[in-house]
């Protein structure tokens, strides 16, 4: 699909790294001859992922993060240029979230999701920019930060939040490095099939919402990670990309009444 090693001599981190959509994230770009950092808070995660990326490339490290933490994520950008020399490509993909009714999400849940979303998206497109001399920022959000989703307000929230960062920085970035995001719908990882895997009339209901009539593979939101950064992307800056099956085009299920 991509030029062989179109990416060598970069170096990229991706975080979230070590599972799902991340981990074929990074998969993809060590395929494309970049040299690959992941972080994560859990390193049992991290261990394993690095195991298959460094089947496709030698040059691959983990490093223990929270994202939530400023001074980790300082610590984080510090090691990777001490390791490789340089950071070229950062991909903000760690996040998380829960389903709740909007009335019953505590302060502390609220908190908790927007500091891991937002403020852990934001440590790290500002360090990113102290290190990049010529760059590419990706942040990935999700369809719902896009459309209202009913049992995930906070996340929505968060995520709104930044797609408005991917187009402010894209200007205060320029011409530089340039920064987008991808909203991916709903994606069939090792957390999707543990939470659906005896639910099958929810994973139905969802289907019927995806014009394609499928859920998204991790290695679709791969691919467009992997063009966003190539150099076939190069004038491409502040943009969403919504990868999604159309899904943005239907309605949305009421994820509350999904839930039980």
């Amino acid at each position: 699909m991509f030029e062989k090693n179109i990416l060598k001599g970069k170096v990229a981190i991706v975080t979230g790294g070590g599972t799902g959509i991340g981990k074929e994230i990074a998969l993809g770009l060590a395929s494309l001859g970049a040299k690959i950092a992941i972080a994560g808070r859990k390193e049992e995660k991290l261990s394993k992922g690095i195991e298959e990326i460094k089947k496709v490339s030698s040059d691959a490290v983990y490093i223990q993060t929270d994202i939530r933490e400023e001074s980790q994520v300082q610590r984080l950008f510090k090691k990777v240029a001490d390791t490789f020399g340089r950071i070229d490509i950062l991909v903000n993909n760690a996040g998380g979230q829960f389903i709740a009714p909007f009335k019953d999400i505590t302060t502390n849940g609220f908190d908790a999701v927007v500091k891991t979303n937002l403020y852990g998206t934001w440590f790290c497109c500002k360090e990113a920019a102290k290190y990049m001399k010529q760059g590419k920022i990706i942040n990935i959000v999700h369809i719902y930060a896009i459309k209202a989703a009913p049992g995930l307000a906070h996340s929505g929230a968060a995520r709104a939040g930044v797609i408005n960062l991917t187009k402010t920085l894209a200007l205060e970035l320029a011409p530089h490095i340039t920064v987008n995001a991808i909203a991916p719908g709903i994606t069939v990882t090792e957390g999707f099939k543990e939470e659906m895997i005896n639910n099958k009339k929810m994973m139905q209901e969802l289907q019927e919402t995806i014009p394609l009539r499928r859920f998204a593979d991790p290695k679709e939101i791969a691919y467009c990670t992997s063009f966003l950064v190539s150099p076939a992307a190069d004038f491409i800056t502040g943009q969403v990309i919504a990868v999604d099956g159309g899904q943005l085009l239907s309605n949305w299920p009421d994820f509350n009444k999904l839930k039980g």
